[in-house]
């Protein structure tokens, strides 16, 4: 029995931890081998479980590649959320988020390369993913604004500095290594260091990257109460080689009711992305 067995205490939610050790570690590899060149078949083996199984979990595909958007931009959100706690200038806030999303989502996901694009999503997911995302630029975009207004950041056009930002952060999964000269922590600092260079004004005091960043994202990103349950749940999916799901309706049902998937011969209203 896994050793979360006292927090989760009902099936379905050792259901949905162990969906989204699937989810994370499909999402792995996607990111090394790319979303296209990724099959079901290759999901299964690294994950060491039929295909079947992995039926009781996702759908297809695309279902990976929308819950891989979505789990990164929980984590986005979640840094956003402790920059705007910890921070004190807007300069601060931006530095910290940075900071933050740069380890969580390399050491987390590694999903950069794969959430950078869209287009692959189903118009409906496209869109959630775009609100989401929207989402977190407009909180980057006040960190900036407040940053102008405190005097921490020269004028600058917001908008911009983001869009410069997020392409240089989502892009580290292409040349990230965990066996390479640099860990993450130094990679963040000094990535960081070398965007904010520009952003800076004299007014930002010297011990503003003695915050200490968690090594683990500190929400319920993963649906699990902590990192290590979700590790654990891997661990068992991969010990069980079975999914103890019973019937495939059965699966099918209970996805249903915890990612909203549309029952047969539903569909849901068309609209453009």
């Amino acid at each position: 029995m896994p050793r979360w067995k006292n927090v989760l205490q009902t099936s379905d939610e050792v259901y949905r931890v162990k969906r989204n050790a699937v989810l994370r570690e499909a999402t792995r590899i996607i990111a090394r081998k790319g979303f296209h060149n990724t099959s079901l078949d290759d999901v299964a083996e690294a994950l060491q479980v039929s295909k079947g199984t992995l039926y009781n979990y996702v759908t297809d595909k695309l279902e990976i590649l929308f819950e891989c958007h979505m789990m990164s931009l929980d984590m986005g959100l979640q840094a956003a959320a402790f920059a705007e706690k910890h921070g004190t200038t807007g300069y601060a806030k931006l530095r910290l988020n940075l900071r933050a999303y740069i380890r969580w989502q390399n050491q987390a996901l590694g999903a950069g390369g794969v959430t950078s694009d869209v287009t692959a999503l189903r118009p409906a997911d496209r869109r959630k993913v775009i609100a989401r995302r929207d989402e977190i630029e407009d909180r980057l975009v006040s960190f900036i604004e407040e940053g102008i207004e405190d005097g921490t950041i020269r004028r600058v056009d917001p908008k911009l500095a983001v869009f410069t930002f997020m392409g240089a952060v989502t892009n580290v999964q292409s040349w990230y290594s965990p066996k390479g000269r640099l860990g993450l922590d130094k990679i963040a600092d000094g990535m960081v260091d070398l965007l904010m260079h520009g952003l800076g004004t004299s007014a930002n005091p010297d011990d503003i990257d003695l915050i200490q960043i968690p090594a683990e994202v500190p929400h319920d990103v993963f649906g699990a109460e902590t990192a290590k349950q979700a590790a654990d749940a891997s661990i068992a999916l991969a010990a069980s080689k079975s999914a103890d799901m019973g019937s495939p309706e059965k699966a099918r049902r209970r996805r249903v009711q915890q990612t909203g998937e549309p029952r047969p011969g539903t569909t849901a209203k068309k609209s453009r992305p």
